[in-house]
């Protein structure tokens, strides 16, 4: 039996379907906080609020631009905003673990530095010179590894820092129109009442 509906209405049906994804973890981005409302649309009854890094279960998707349902860590399911969903955890959070990794291979540099002051200290103080000489060797070797593991570390928490402050600059950008947005219509019906006035 041959469908009754014409071919362009069966295909809107198909894209404006519903996106059933497979259950899998997501991350509130670097917003502030997210609203949990217990329907896709932002009429929807409030739930309360998630903040930025809190992991969730996607559960189903409507689109970038549209809702996602999500169950919190606390078992709450609930309906939010998708695009302040990421598959990564929020910049912030990427900088915390970034920066505490370049601290402690600073810690570690320190206390390597210290041992080779001994080292040489020893040395100068007419120990076997092939045993010291290898103990200082390598030493040297270990400085220089943590060394190189500090600047890896400390490139990593720069392009982080950089990639956090485009991800700020475009939430504001989105602010600031949705703002105008707000005052643009306000300000068009002031304009109007303004000339009837004149008459």
């Amino acid at each position: 039996m041959k469908s009754s509906l014409p071919p362009t209405l069966l295909l809107l049906s198909v894209l404006l379907a519903p996106v059933h994804a497979q259950e899998r973890t997501q991350y509130v981005s670097d917003v502030i906080s997210l609203t949990l409302r217990d329907g896709p649309a932002n009429d929807a009854t409030y739930l309360g609020t998630i903040k930025s890094g809190d992991r969730v279960t996607l559960l189903e998707s409507l689109g970038e631009q549209s809702f996602a349902r999500i169950r919190t860590e606390d078992g709450r399911e609930a309906w939010v905003t998708a695009r302040y969903l990421s598959d990564e955890p929020a910049a912030r959070d990427l900088l915390d673990g970034v920066r505490r990794e370049l601290a402690d291979a600073r810690s570690r540099i320190r206390e390597l530095e210290a041992q080779l002051a001994d080292a040489q200290s020893s040395l100068a103080q007419a120990r076997p010179a092939l045993e010291l000489a290898g103990e200082n060797d390598q030493l040297r070797e270990q400085i220089d590894a943590l060394q190189r593991s500090a600047q890896e570390a400390e490139q990593r928490f720069n392009e982080h820092k950089a990639r956090r402050r485009t991800m700020l600059t475009g939430a504001a950008l989105v602010g600031a129109g949705t703002l105008f947005g707000l005052i643009l219509p306000w300000m068009l019906r002031s304009s109007r009442r303004r000339r009837w006035g004149d008459f």
